[in-house]
């Protein structure tokens, strides 16, 4: 019987290099020949889904942490934040002098101190973040970016925010309120010269998104598996039966987890597929 995977994109398919290695492109395809279901499960919203990520072959995406369940080239789920609770965040986040995204379906909009951010910090020691320095080759590419200011929140539905801050007390200040109806997600280390992350509604998570794609195909809980580096993967393990983390991921995510994958960039992903038995060769 044939298994239903799930894989995060930003340090899980693809390492520091920003690219999915041809080994692990070739680790999918046998994946879903040897009769597997096959998903990006990712953090990212629609609008942020380019490169190589797109040559894959998969049957779906669970993208913006959930937001939006595509199967087979049809969105079968579409879920945004409250209009009212947007506006709320937006200024409880200028408040509070942090700098943030508003990351919708076909675009993303960003704060004018994002760029100026991204220029007066020394982008090379990011690169052990690969949340933060994928919004970075967004930025410098400008592709489907926008000021916040031409955001129209009658029009537009946000599916979740991602902030950046210079110290936790920013974010801190938030927090309260915050709480109440998101899960806080941090990438940002101690050492790292900022505080990134995001927030994802408590009723909207890569978990729930894991369940309606089961749902679609009347599947097994007991057949997903999941795969994943960071804390916005947390709902995605915790709700698979067997759950894959990076080695070296947070601690509360390793402990979801039975299996371990290496460096993505040094074919890790492809190498622990080979041992759960999901392809036979490479």
């Amino acid at each position: 019987m044939g298994k239903y995977l799930f894989f995060d994109i930003d340090g899980t398919l693809a390492g520091k290099s920003r690219r999915i290695t041809d080994k692990t492109k070739r680790a999918v395809n046998r994946a879903r020949e040897a009769g597997h279901k096959v998903f990006v499960c990712t953090g990212r919203v629609p609008a942020s889904i380019t490169g190589d990520v797109t040559e894959l072959g998969t049957d779906g995406t669970i993208s913006g942490a959930g937001s939006f369940v595509e199967i087979e080239s049809r969105y079968i789920f579409e879920h945004y934040m409250e209009p009212q609770l947007v506006e709320q965040v937006m200024a409880l986040f200028r408040k509070s002098g942090l700098q943030f995204t508003l990351e919708t379906k076909n675009m993303i909009y960003q704060t004018s101190g994002a760029m100026k951010f991204f220029e007066q910090k020394e982008i090379k020691r990011m690169q052990d973040n690969p949340e933060l320095m994928r919004y970075w080759e967004q930025v410098k590419r400008k592709e489907r970016i926008q000021p916040v200011e031409s955001f129209d929140i009658t029009k537009t539905g946000v599916a979740k925010m991602c902030f950046i801050a210079d110290h936790m007390d920013q974010i801190n200040a938030c927090r309260p309120f915050l709480e109440r109806y998101f899960h806080v997600v941090f990438f940002s280390e101690k050492e790292d010269p900022c505080v990134n992350g995001e927030i994802i509604l408590k009723d909207c998570t890569k978990g729930d998104g894991i369940r309606k794609v089961m749902e679609y195909f009347d599947g097994a809980m007991e057949d997903t598996i999941g795969f994943g580096d960071s804390m916005n993967d947390y709902q995605m393990l915790e709700t698979v039966h067997t759950g894959v983390a990076y080695e070296n991921g947070p601690k509360e995510l390793k402990a979801l987890a039975a299996h371990y994958f290496g460096d993505p960039d040094e074919d890790g992903i492809c190498q622990v597929m080979k041992e759960l038995g999901l392809i036979d060769r490479i």
